[in-house]
């Protein structure tokens, strides 16, 4: 939804809603923005930006259902903005504060894990390029494609892993340890080191494993008593939900999600001991003197962390295969912004969504988190919208031309997102990934996923490189002979592979559909014959039987899959624990399983119905496409791990 123009000015109200503004000029340290760009100097008023900022925020709860939402701007070492919109907790009343009301910040909760592997590095404990097996004591990552893995590769998360959502079936009470799950959790190896990107929230905990074992402290202690403690971050918390203290846990924001036209409480994301990857809370001032610590090259107030020269190394890719485009630096999304860098990362749990944002060319960052996870809009719109307001650009949309493709016809076909599960039941998942890439022109091209279309035009003399209205880039990825075989997209931790007809969700589709059409047919055609012929055959009754249990066998899939989909409708990110792997993923799994016997057994059902049946010629026809098309689904069925997986 764009907001241009639609900014509610209400910063002069001191109530709105249920939550109350406040300038906090206690913690404000500076009235003035400052920004130094091409030579040229702005300034920007506190009241000024606070009021823009008010508009922004006020216009995106309404518009998105928000009971609360937390900012922090900083700039030239300064906090130049700092406010609570909204309610931490709408039944008890309680207002958000943003230097005491604590959020969760998801994966965010990384950048603290990077920064102690920079530690280290520094420290000479720790080679970035080293195989990480040599640092773990109780995890040992499993070899493939003849290459270790090392520190740089999972902290550009290029290791090559596969996904795994089991990070969050992990309950906050479970006694198993990080080395335990993450040795009964390894993902597989699906891509060369270095070869793809795909965010790895498990190589993430790893590398907080390897603090652990390096460090021979608690990976929490270390935390708490090398970074947090000297940087003063007295509001940033390490402890899950459950194990805060009354004081910590009476200022946790609570988190709401949407429900009969109002608000429901949202329970809190459980991860267990995977909490590294995502499970810290802060106020928006911690966050503040978070991003001015990094945004000072490793040093705040005096105290200095990394030296610069390691801290540049850390804002430096490893890897260049998309130098114009969006990537990762050392565990900081690197993204391209309208000639700006933008370095940090965005998080989310079952109950909040944040976004931190660290410009170095303008000395400028920005923390934004609200407490509901269900429209991303709030907090990836927000940063951009600051900087062009700072900046003084506006937004205007694209213009649509057609024309001849002939010169991005090559770029044309079906991508799937390379952030999926490729050895396990959960894969089916990866059907709703699929995104359609159409050229429009010879400077023009689509990406449709989810029923969402988004306009990329050609950036000039980058023609591997496309940015849409928003600034947000996609890049073209080939291979060595110059083939395109993926894309990159415009957060950087994302790649898209593209794939040929079999591993393409609509095959998928196209052969599930066949099977039921032929399913209905063959039970319609049992039907018309019922009673009308005579005394058929011994042959003639085995296929036909054959072909009336497959038909069975198809429409009891049909079954498990909506009660699949029924139990994703619903689905619960912060109940996973007690639910996952759920019911419903056993049952379309055997179903699947039925479904595959059966289409041997059809099989070997056309030998009795073209030597031995007395079937028309049109009806043999019929049985002989009825069993190929299940052995294809059946294939299909493997391909997309619904059977000849484990059920996680």
């Amino acid at each position: 939804m764009s907001l241009s123009g639609l900014f509610i000015l209400l910063a002069a109200m001191p109530v709105f809603g249920t939550g109350i503004f406040q300038p906090l000029a206690d913690t404000t340290e500076a009235d003035t923005l400052v920004v130094q760009e091409n030579n040229t100097t702005t300034q920007i008023e506190y009241h000024d930006l606070a009021e823009f900022i008010d508009g922004i925020i006020n216009t995106q709860r309404r518009g998105n259902r928000l009971s609360g939402v937390t900012v922090s701007v900083v700039q030239n070492d300064s906090l130049i903005f700092a406010r609570g919109y909204g309610m931490a907790d709408i039944e008890q009343e309680r207002p958000i504060l943003p230097d005491s009301t604590f959020f969760r910040i998801g994966s965010v909760s990384k950048t603290y894990t990077w920064t102690a592997i920079m530690m280290l590095a520094e420290e000479g404990l720790l080679d970035l390029d080293t195989d990480v097996n040599q640092y773990l004591n109780e995890v040992e990552v499993e070899e493939a494609f003849g290459e270790p893995i090392t520190l740089r590769h999972l902290m550009s998360h290029r290791a090559g892993f596969e996904d795994t959502i089991r990070l969050f079936a992990v309950a906050d009470d479970d006694p198993r340890s990080l080395s335990e799950v993450l040795s009964e959790h390894q993902p597989k190896r699906v891509f060369p080191p270095g070869e793809r990107t795909s965010y790895s929230n498990w190589g993430s905990a790893l590398a907080a494993q390897i603090v652990e074992d390096i460090s021979g402290t608690p990976y929490k202690t270390f935390l708490q008593e090398q970074i947090l403690d000297p940087l003063k971050l007295n509001y940033t918390i390490l402890d899950l939900p459950d194990e805060m203290s009354s004081e910590k846990r009476k200022n946790l924001a609570g988190g709401y999600k949407k429900g009969q036209g109002a608000l429901n409480q949202q329970n809190f994301m459980q991860i267990g001991a995977y909490w590294p990857a995502g499970g810290m809370a802060a106020t928006a001032t911690d966050m503040a003197r978070w991003m001015k610590f990094h945004l000072n090259g490793g040093e705040l107030d005096g105290v200095r962390l990394l030296s610069e020269e390691v801290h540049q190394e850390m804002w430096t890719r490893a890897y260049n295969d998309r130098p114009h485009g969006a990537d990762v630096s050392h565990g900081f999304q690197d993204i391209p912004y309208r000639g700006l860098r933008l370095l940090g990362h965005a998080g989310g749990t079952a109950a909040f969504l944040t976004n931190m944002i660290l410009v170095p060319e303008l000395n400028l960052g920005v923390f934004i988190s609200q407490n509901s996870a269900e429209s991303y809009q709030p907090v990836m719109q927000f940063p951009n919208l600051v900087i062009d307001h700072i900046r003084g650009e506006s937004y205007q949309p694209f213009l649509l031309e057609e024309s001849d493709t002939d010169e991005l016809d090559e770029l044309a076909g079906t991508y799937l997102n390379n952030r999926r599960v490729f050895s396990t039941f959960a894969a089916v998942m990866g059907l709703a990934s699929a995104a359609t890439l159409t050229p429009i022109s010879n400077q023009s091209l689509t990406l449709s996923s989810m029923g969402e279309e988004t306009y990329y035009v050609q950036v000039p003399d980058q023609p591997d490189l496309f940015e849409d209205a928003s600034g947000q880039r996609l890049s073209v990825i080939r291979n060595d002979r110059g083939s395109v075989i993926a894309l990159a997209d415009g957060m950087g931790v994302h790649t898209m592979e593209r794939v040929g007809f079999f591993k393409n969700p609509n095959t998928f589709m196209i052969a599930f559909g066949l099977s039921v059409l032929l399913s209905i047919t063959t039970l319609l055609g049992g039907w018309r014959r019922f009673g009308r012929e005579n005394s058929p055959g011994f042959s003639s009754r085995i296929a036909g039987f054959i072909s009336f249990l497959a038909s069975l066998s198809v429409f009891l899939f049909v079954a498990a899959v909506i009660t699949l989909a029924a139990s994703f409708a619903g689905f619960d990110l912060s109940q996973m624990a007690d639910n996952y792997p759920s019911a419903s993923m056993f049952f379309t799994h055997y179903a699947g399983w039925l479904t595959a016997i059966m289409s041997v057994i059809m099989l070997g059902g056309l030998w009795p119905a073209w030597t031995d049946a007395g079937w028309p010629l049109l009806r043999r026809l019929h049985f002989t496409v009825y069993a190929l098309v299940l052995i294809f689904f059946a294939s299909q069925l493997w391909q997309w791990r619904i059977i000849g997986a484990a059920v996680v």
